[in-house]
């Protein structure tokens, strides 16, 4: 009968987990941090290199306030409260993002929008660590991997419908579609108001998922009486927790280089349209979700670092497709955009689960928040350098590279150089490599032989 009870306890958890993402996954596509929306938003307002380096370096600079979460609520036996009105406020600073262009000159609208942006992922950053802790003192470790990627099915399920549709809604506003009586309403003049109404969509889903997630139950916490300064120096004082800084941050030092700039490549180099790259990333997304089964199995019966081992081969890999793409032959693209799903989606639960497996069970949030600010400050760095230093172009052996290309490069062999300090981490649940690639097999190919 206990059984039956946290059986059906647990369900329920995951059914209110998953559609509260759902409505956020609404919310973050349409205007959170990587929104090919902003990006498009962006170039409209004709956003210098710097600015695309800022906009991108944004959803990793807020991280450093993630910690604030674990202080607002050491004190506090429940966190829910917190994470609502935390929430509430940085999803309704979008709906202001779609007033700027009306309110603003041209010069300065992009600067406003960029404050506005940074408030808004700022204050989500901290909601999110207070989440995060929240949630996994409902799942078990043991169950983690497997939670996390059944929820991340159902979220990049809706980021494709999302994208998709509202793609199609802005590329009627640049292309030369035949409407008819509307073809006044869907003019290039026009598309300030469709990023207007996008962004008000997004903020009302995005408080539409609050109003679900005020369902999700809640164990009551410990209550922490150690000072700012000692909750935030004991995780410093863990040499393994130290490894793992280096770790995240060499990692996350290596993909920000050149990623202010995968999009703006595509749709300013390469010439496609806002619907093509919503078909790269759709692959991108479906490659992940077909995948994210085995990552959050192997996760669990092999450990994180095993998994990102593999991780960091295709990451770097992937960059080294982009070398050879041209306006005339970026179908390429979207083989790689098979590969590179099936990376992040490992990636995205490695990058949830592994602080968690080396954190202290009282300790997770504040492990997660010192994480999180450390490895956002790394990855900002060196977006905002690549938007600062955008490189020359560069020919090798007949090879042209433009600027953005160069930077590709630079962050393929940046990537496979993380298996260094991975190695140094210690997780007591990881196998070693060659289980997992053994267990791969094994999965992998009865779907082949069918």
């Amino acid at each position: 009968m206990e059984k039956e009870r946290e059986d059906s306890r647990f369900k329920k958890i995951v059914r209110i987990s998953i559609a509260e993402g759902i409505f956020g996954q609404i919310f973050n596509s349409l205007s959170g941090p990587g929104s090919a929306f902003l990006t498009n938003f962006a170039i409209m307002a004709n956003a210098t290199p710097l600015q695309f380096g800022i906009l991108a370096a944004i959803g990793q600079i807020s991280q450093v306030f993630q910690p604030l979460g674990a202080i607002i609520t050491r004190r506090r036996e429940r966190r829910k409260g917190v994470v609502l009105k935390l929430l509430f406020t940085g999803r309704g600073i979008a709906l202001f993002y779609g007033i700027i262009p009306f309110v603003f000159l041209s010069g300065s609208a992009l600067w406003a929008f960029l404050l506005l942006f940074f408030l808004s992922v700022s204050i989500s950053a901290v909601a999110d660590n207070a989440w995060i802790a929240w949630i996994s003192d409902m799942i078990p470790l043991r169950m983690r991997g497997r939670f996390f990627s059944v929820r991340s099915r159902y979220l990049m399920l809706t980021a494709i419908a999302v994208t998709y549709a509202f793609s199609l809604f802005i590329d009627l506003f640049t292309e030369a579609v035949p409407l008819g009586r509307l073809a006044g309403v869907f003019m290039r003049e026009h598309l300030p108001y469709g990023f207007a109404i996008i962004f008000f969509i997004a903020t009302a889903a995005g408080i539409i998922g609050l109003s679900v997630l005020a369902r999700q139950p809640e164990k009551t916490k410990r209550i922490e009486e150690e000072g700012f300064a000692e909750m935030f120096f004991y995780p410093m004082r863990d040499g393994n927790f130290r490894r793992f800084l280096l770790y995240g941050c060499w990692w996350m030092f290596a993909v920000g280089i050149g990623a202010p700039f995968w999009q703006p490549f595509m749709m300013k180099k390469l010439h496609m349209s806002l619907f093509e790259v919503q078909i790269y990333g759709s692959i991108n997304i479906i490659s992940s979700i077909s995948v994210l089964g085995l990552w959050g199995k192997l996760i669990d019966a092999y450990g994180n670092k095993t998994a990102m081992r593999l991780i960091i081969l295709l990451g770097g890999f992937n960059p080294m497709v982009w070398l050879f793409v041209s306006a005339h032959n970026y179908p390429i693209l979207y083989l790689e955009a098979v590969t590179s799903g099936i990376m992040w989606g490992g990636a995205g639960l490695v990058g949830t689960n592994f602080v968690l497996s080396v954190a202290p069970k009282e300790r997770k949030q504040v492990y997660a928040g010192v994480s999180g600010a450390f490895s956002g400050v790394a990855m900002m760095t060196t977006m905002l350098i690549s938007g600062a230093f955008l490189p020359h172009t560069l020919e090798i052996k007949g090879l042209h590279l433009e600027p953005e290309q160069v930077l590709f490069a630079l962050t393929g062999i940046a990537r496979w150089s993380a298996q260094i300090p991975l190695s140094w981490v210690h997780e007591p649940q990881s196998r070693p490599v060659g289980e997992a690639l053994s267990f791969l097999i094994r999965e992998i190919r009865p779907k082949i032989m069918k």
